[in-house]
């Protein structure tokens, strides 16, 4: 089926004056986007079933398998890469010649000649539009096809950062549940000792205490667990698996430090933001049709031929009797209604003129929008070096301490609450900050359109 679809893709060629695209970059693309297996039945996109089965996704928890199957399997991606098929469809609709027009007459009354009775005639002709109307049609066609590309990368990217920012909201409540598991147990442990403290003669108060902190923690815990099947969900939902079953909690790493270029970041996004690129592939096409519109108002040429069969004349010595007459036929259209060409150079000057504006504008916004992604960013970054080097470190050396004291009575239950609840604050605000970290490095790289290393 591939070596059909070299053969659809290579028409773009055929009878185009101008054509961007070529078999092997429509082919590189595709693969690019769904794999190597990628496969077509009459030039549409026909993917057979993919090497990632949703089964692996119930069992393993895993970014780059989420992403791989997202890539392969979600259907606005590939009605996005339907629409820039179609649009290279359009190319050689618009940059080849004009159906030639074969014409036949029947004489009811023969036209009498000396050479005999003209009896049908047969003609055929065929219309060559002004010089640059074929090539400038196809680069219009062209440009609207590259900007449809665009717009598949920026569905690309966009799946990118949902699956991204929904995997790691994912892996961040594995951890959180975790935490209270964990601060669970150790509150759980304390009460042999506070058992033996009451047999020992001290009240009552402290047992109660601690039943009040676990019930409360349980409750927390059960909270959470209960979002599992809503966050599951959405990560299903942005990779367009459809499934009723709870995904596997993922693990959430550790992220390495990125420092803030905002700057830097602006200048790739210049350069790669997809969005960007559509909007300078509409510009090219709105010149392109600008300049085509100018040339609207030279006339088109067409060239015929015509025969006409003559039967013999009446006397037969005539000379030439029977001969069959021909002749070639040049026409030309006359484009005398100037209103409406220039309504349509207006109309190109005016579509230009948007798509320079809408340009400007979505520059401003995305700058805007990389600064207050690197802030958080950046303030992310802080935080998880100031949780992970410092804050934790002596949250968990206070724990020790004060969970010595109390046993050998040198502290009170509160004061290990205390601790086991500023541990708990801590732990839950590192591994919420390293979540903010990979959450915002997606998005950076969703509006810069790259790789942020």
């Amino acid at each position: 089926m591939k070596i059909r679809y070299l053969a659809a893709a290579g028409l773009i060629g055929l009878g185009s004056c101008a054509s961007a695209y070529d078999p092997k970059e429509v082919l590189r693309r595709s693969s690019a986007l769904f794999g190597p297996e990628a496969d077509f039945e009459y030039g549409v996109l026909a993917m057979p079933s993919p090497e990632l089965p949703p089964e692996t996704l119930l069992r393993v928890a895993d970014l780059d398998l989420a992403l791989e199957y997202g890539m392969r399997n979600h259907a606005g991606l590939k009605a996005a890469f339907a629409r820039w098929q179609s649009a290279l469809e359009r190319i050689p609709q618009v940059s080849s010649l004009p159906d030639p027009q074969v014409s036949f007459t029947q004489f009811i009354d023969d036209l009498e000649t000396r050479t005999g009775p003209q009896e049908r005639r047969y003609g055929v002709s065929q219309t060559l539009p002004w010089f640059g109307k074929l090539s400038g049609r196809a680069d219009v066609a062209s440009s609207q096809a590259e900007a449809a590309w665009q717009q598949v990368e920026a569905k690309r990217l966009e799946i990118i950062r949902n699956i991204s920012v929904a995997y790691h909201e994912y892996a961040y409540l594995a951890e959180a549940i975790r935490i209270q598991e964990t601060i669970l147990d150790l509150l759980r442990q304390l009460e042999p000792v506070v058992q033996s403290r009451i047999q020992g003669g001290a009240g009552q108060g402290d047992l109660l205490r601690l039943q009040v902190e676990v019930g409360l923690l349980e409750d927390e815990l059960a909270s959470l667990r209960r979002v599992q099947p809503a966050q599951s969900a959405r990560l299903a939902a942005a990779m367009s698996l459809a499934t009723e079953q709870l995904l596997p909690l993922p693990q959430l790493v550790e992220p390495e430090p990125v420092a803030s270029e905002a700057r830097a970041w602006l200048r790739l996004a210049q350069q790669s933001n997809p969005k960007l690129r559509e909007l300078a592939e509409r510009m090219s096409g709105g010149e392109h049709a600008l300049e085509l519109s100018k040339l609207e108002r030279w006339p088109d040429l067409t060239l015929g031929f015509d025969y006409l069969e003559t039967d013999s004349a009446v006397n037969p010595g005539t000379k030439g009797s029977g001969d069959d007459p021909y002749g070639v036929r040049v026409m030309f259209n006359l484009p005398i209604w100037t209103g409406r060409y220039a309504a349509a150079e207006r109309e190109a000057r005016s579509s230009l003129s948007a798509a320079g504006h809408e340009r400007a504008d979505y520059l401003v916004q995305l700058r805007a929008d990389i600064e207050l992604a690197a802030y958080h960013l950046d303030n992310a970054v802080r935080q998880v070096a100031l949780y992970r080097d410092s804050l934790l470190p002596r949250a968990r050396e206070a724990l020790e301490v004060v969970r010595t004291e109390y046993r050998s009575g040198g502290a009170d239950l509160l004061s290990v609450i205390d601790s086991e609840r500023a541990l708990l604050g801590f732990e839950t605000s590192y591994w919420r900050a390293c979540r903010d970290q990979l959450q915002s490095v997606a998005r950076l790289q969703f509006l810069t359109g790259g790789d942020l290393r």
